[in-house]
């Protein structure tokens, strides 16, 4: 297949379903990630270590999860189904007003494409 059409994913996390906010934050700070962004209270954070950025989330998502941040999540749903792709959750805008939309890998990995309205689209 040819991939004349250069898609724009978006900024890569790996987003990981946590027991305890608190106890994997503590763990992954001794490992040498900084927290990025994100509310404990809430139940969530984003780390980075070099150029590996994880999102931890207790009671947010249901498994662990690729997340694609900040690209037109409805461009990339119209070029994956154009390219024979099948969508679990076709673009569309998300309770928190985000865009959202997801598709599984053949092992049924999910990978999630996400932009918040505030959010900088590359």
């Amino acid at each position: 297949m040819s991939n004349e059409e250069n898609l724009i994913l978006g900024r890569f996390e790996f987003c990981l379903n946590v027991k305890d906010i608190k106890a994997s934050l503590e763990f992954y700070k001794r490992l040498g990630f900084d927290v990025i962004d994100g509310d404990t209270e809430q139940g969530w954070a984003v780390i980075e270590h070099g150029n590996c950025i994880l999102g931890l989330y207790q009671g947010h998502i249901s498994t662990n999860l690729l997340n694609f941040r900040g690209g037109d999540v409805f461009a990339i749903a119209e070029t994956l189904k154009s390219r024979g792709l099948t969508m679990q959750v076709d673009a569309h805008k998300e309770e928190d007003g985000s865009d959202g939309a997801e598709i599984r890998d053949p092992d049924g990995n999910r990978i999630y494409f996400n932009t918040a309205p505030d959010e900088e689209v590359e």
